[in-house]
């Protein structure tokens, strides 16, 4: 197999488990965000807004981590 070829392969295989682990991390974000939601509507905000806010984050880092992979693998085709 050409060097390339071999490189664009592994590449090809490195996005796409970036890809399965963003997918994971989302379910693990919902939870939070579910928890977060519960937490502050039950009156404990001390505990419900951080969650809130890290599920924020966690779903931005991986709306942005998508955007880039799905950006790469189109680049690769």
């Amino acid at each position: 197999m050409k060097p390339y070829k071999k490189d664009q392969l592994h590449s090809k295989q490195r996005y796409i488990a970036i890809l399965k682990t963003n997918k994971q991390l989302a379910r693990i974000n919902v939870v939070i965000l579910s928890l977060g939601l519960a937490l502050s509507y039950l009156g404990k905000d001390n505990i419900g807004n951080p969650l809130l806010w890290l599920g924020i984050i966690i779903f931005i880092y991986t709306m942005s981590s998508n955007l880039m992979v799905r950006r790469s693998l189109k680049k690769l085709k």
